[in-house]
């Protein structure tokens, strides 16, 4: 018996071993940099699906440090939206569903990139959608409606993020109030890219990317390279500035796909996102005192990944991704974590949790 427990034990230590061995958790470091990256409706079966379309080859999140377990409830409903996961995520407080950056009661809630730019870092927000949804939105608004987009541009262009880039010119320029957002952010020194090509030919800041209308196009359409390459950008952007920074960087159309049950295009918005994590990674590496967390808001579609064949004695049989919803799922996501104080987020956590880690480590942490 003793030796059967000595052979088991050592079969888990050899299996445990090369991941840890390959990509060994720092040393604890102070945090100077946060990355928190946003896979919109990106649950378990979104990433295992990953992971089945690259033949199990090692994926970005494959390379985390650790891992949690995340509750994403709202609070008034166990099945959350974006607007309200996101506030929960940027200012630690649980609200509304279609509230963003509020209470429950309709105040302003502090989000993590004022307390920010409040302590003298750099900030930058990327996305694949729009600057004025409902994720980025949390990050850098406060209003009753996720859908009040002029009034979200309107409080972006005002907290002047170091780095912006995604959709969404139509509620910067053609606004209901007169304003021309993007004249005003250029008169007053940022650069402005109407393209993903001059935004990363930028070689200072501020700079504001708007590169569509509302909602860029999904991958592959926009090119499955675009996050990569603009979270490469901003990080080596707000890098420069040798203050430290927090960027939100957002694959923000994984959730679509999911609601339209549009398989293939889920594929390539996971590509997409995949690439950009393993390029934060990369960065952390290069970057003593970066701490990148990858979590969804939410899951979207009720994804799951089925045999075939009932008959698991059977050789292999193939696998179908079915959708059980074309809405929101209840279900808890999974947090990612790598770099500096990565080892700070593990077990079971509610989604408030990430914004109170990420002001302790890299706010109070600098006191």
């Amino acid at each position: 018996m003793q030796r059967t427990r000595s052979a088991l034990l050592l079969f888990v230590l050899l299996w445990l071993t090369p991941a840890a061995a390959q990509h060994p958790a720092p040393r604890p470091q102070k945090v100077r940099n946060v990355v928190l990256m946003i896979g919109d409706g990106m649950g378990l079966g979104q990433v295992a699906s990953l992971m089945i379309d690259e033949g199990y080859a090692p994926t970005s999140f494959d390379r985390a440090h650790y891992t949690a377990i995340c509750k994403t409830y709202s609070a008034n409903n166990r099945v959350t939206d974006s607007a309200a996961a996101a506030t929960a995520m940027a200012t630690g407080c649980k609200t509304l569903n279609s509230r963003v950056g509020m209470t429950p009661e309709g105040e302003p809630a502090v989000s993590i990139t004022e307390l920010a730019r409040q302590a003298g870092l750099s900030t930058g927000i990327v996305v694949t959608s729009h600057l004025a949804d409902a994720t980025p939105a949390a990050f850098a608004a406060h209003v009753p409606d996720r859908h009040r987009y002029d009034g979200i541009a309107a409080q972006m262009a005002e907290l002047r993020p170091d780095v912006m880039a995604g959709g969404g010119r139509r509620y910067f320029e053609q606004r209901e109030d007169g304003r021309n957002l993007v004249e005003e952010l250029r008169q007053s020194g940022y650069l402005c890219a109407a393209t993903p090509e001059e935004f990363c030919a930028a070689e200072r800041t501020p700079v504001a990317g708007l590169f569509s209308e509302t909602y860029m196009p999904m991958a592959p359409d926009r090119s499955e390279a675009y996050l990569e390459r603009a979270t490469e950008h901003t990080l080596g952007l707000l890098a420069r500035k040798g203050r430290g920074f927090f960027a939100l960087i957002e694959g923000s159309q994984i959730d679509g796909a999911c609601h339209q049950h549009k398989t293939d295009r889920l594929s390539a918005e996971m590509r997409d996102f995949d690439r950009a994590v393993h390029c934060a990674f990369d960065f952390a590496d290069r970057h003593p005192g970066t701490l990148v967390l990858v979590v969804a808001d939410h899951e979207t579609g009720g994804v799951t990944i089925t045999s075939n064949d009932r008959d698991f004695t059977a050789a292999e049989s193939g696998v179908e991704l079915r959708y059980s919803t074309s809405s929101h799922s209840g279900t808890p996501v999974v947090l990612y974590a790598y770099g500096a104080g990565a080892h700070h987020f593990s077990g079971v956590i509610d989604n408030t949790d990430i914004f109170r880690l990420m002001r302790a480590l890299l706010i109070e942490g600098r006191k």
